[in-house]
């Protein structure tokens, strides 16, 4: 199988998080790649928006999917990355956020992720979407993608005034989704 002139192996590692399982012929591509069935299993098992497999079996197949679709909207980060949002006209996975006036304000929990502390809401499913952001670099190198609607990272010292404002106010009005 060949892999994406912009994918890395290690950025598809990464993307592994967005599914919950994968073709055996890539798993045993990345065994090569030098990755044990541990790491593999524990990427494939940590929580996050997910792929259905109907729709892509393996991080490399992304790329052949949105080869020639537009995307819906195009967003700029001033750390030099470019989120781009694409829709299609079926379901592709689930979504992770959702809008903070659909939960009570009881239901909200506090959690810790990466060093900073997020609100979240506990729900027996993830919500399905038809939406897919990929966000790469400014020479086109995989960063992330993951199914679900545009979220803004979280609120850093690298935003311009104006990403800080919106990522802000995003986050007071968003909480991520822990499935239960």
């Amino acid at each position: 199988m060949e892999t994406a002139q912009s994918m890395t192996n290690e950025q598809a590692f990464y993307l592994l998080k967005h599914f919950t399982e994968i073709d055996l012929k890539t798993r045993n591509q990345f065994l090569d790649f030098g990755y044990s069935e541990d790491q593999i299993n524990e990427q494939l098992l940590l929580i996050g928006s997910k792929f259905m497999t109907s729709f892509c079996q393996h991080p490399f197949e992304l790329e052949k999917l949105i080869g020639q679709m537009e995307p819906l909207e195009q967003i700029v980060q001033s750390n030099g990355r470019i989120a781009s949002v694409y829709q299609f006209e079926k379901k592709i996975g689930t979504d992770q956020v959702i809008e903070k006036e659909h939960t009570e304000a009881s239901e909200i929990i506090h959690l810790e992720r990466n060093g900073i502390t997020i609100a979240a809401v506990e729900r027996k499913e993830l919500p399905s979407t038809n939406h897919l952001v990929v966000v790469k670099s400014t020479q086109g190198a995989w960063i992330t993608a993951f199914p679900g609607k545009y979220a803004p990272a979280f609120p850093s010292t690298w935003m311009s005034s104006e990403e800080l404002n919106f990522a802000t106010i995003f986050w007071q009005n968003h909480l991520f989704i822990i499935q239960n």
